[in-house]
């Protein structure tokens, strides 16, 4: 059986074709006043300064809802409810939180990250063969460790590094790489 990378796993699931475009990301910049001038880290660019909201991390609320949907997809992979769109969510967060956790925000080692992908992988397998959409229980607690560090991640990261990892995401699947997660070079 041909294996399926997982950027195609992620289109795959959605249904996506493969240059499928995606919507656009909200716009967190508000116009620069008059008269501020501030110097750039790069010279010719002008960085327009964040909004309120895009500094703050997401309210309470909704970082409740996207963790509770997070879980609930979970649980339902794991027994005999589950289907593609619990698995996709399940990708998104644990891609999510390693974009977050790249830019500083939290800390799992990168094998759990691997292992997931890993999971996702045989999952699909699974799916192939018996149209059955199934996360193995002995890959399921690597996954809970990913979505806690996520939950932790949404409550207390800046949205606009919510927003960039979206945007890195979305990056992938347009592209052709296997995967987004790259090593870490021992120091």
């Amino acid at each position: 059986m041909p294996t399926i990378s997982l950027p195609r796993l992620e289109k795959w699931i959605l249904g996506l074709p493969a240059g499928a475009v995606t919507p656009s990301l909200p716009n967190f910049v508000e116009p620069r006043m008059a008269g501020t001038k501030r110097k750039s880290a790069r010279p010719g660019v002008i960085r327009k300064p964040l909004s309120k909201s895009a500094l703050l991390p997401m309210s309470a609320q909704s970082a409740r809802e996207l963790s509770l949907a997070h879980h609930l997809a979970l649980a339902a992979c794991r027994g005999t409810h589950a289907n593609r769109h619990q698995i996709n969510e399940l990708v998104r967060s644990v891609y999510m939180a390693y974009y977050l956790q790249r830019m500083g925000f939290g800390e799992v080692p990168f094998e759990c990250y691997e292992h997931a992908e890993a999971a996702f992988e045989n999952a699909l397998a699974i799916a192939a063969k018996s149209a059955k959409w199934t996360i193995h229980e002995q890959d399921a607690p690597v996954i809970e460790r990913v979505l806690a560090l996520h939950d932790q991640q949404l409550s207390e990261a800046p949205m606009h590094r919510v927003v960039e990892a979206e945007k890195q995401l979305r990056q992938f699947l347009a592209g052709e790489s296997a995967s987004p997660l790259v090593r870490p070079i021992p120091e």
